[in-house]
């Protein structure tokens, strides 16, 4: 199934491909007015819904409560996160393998579910905020 994609669409996509990590609707606002797309800022969070909702991009929410956008690429389905309760700083968990992978593919595959992504967040305290704390 062929999907056909808007201007505004196609441009947040190549956005959010060419930066290739999360980015708040704000800032992907500013990379679109930079290129010299006329595009207000409720149309960049419509786009984003729309993108999301189609399987495209990823949202996940920071401590603070902003929205996080990253495209969903066909290697690249999950996204595991350390974050600081102390700093607020979130770190991407760069691992190859996911423990949860095995465990979704047999209920996807028995419940004939096609699952686009998922997260996992961990919740802690960075080294340089324990460190810190010790000093």
């Amino acid at each position: 199934m062929l999907i056909k994609l808007t201007k505004n669409q196609q441009k947040i996509l190549q956005i959010l491909k060419s930066i290739n990590q999360e980015i708040t609707a704000q800032e992907l606002y500013i990379k679109l007015r930079e290129s010299k797309l006329k595009i207000g800022l409720a149309t960049v969070y419509r786009t984003l819904n729309t993108l999301h909702l189609k399987g495209f991009v990823q949202e996940r929410n920071s401590l603070n409560g902003e929205s996080l956008y990253s495209l969903i690429s066909d290697n690249h389905h999950h996204t595991h996160h350390f974050n600081c309760i102390n700093c607020g700083e979130s770190f991407l968990l760069k691992q190859k393998l996911c423990p949860v992978d095995d465990m979704f593919n047999q209920w996807c595959s028995s419940q004939n579910f096609k699952l686009y992504y998922h997260t996992l967040e961990f919740f802690g305290i960075c080294e340089a905020c324990q460190e810190k704390e010790f000093s």
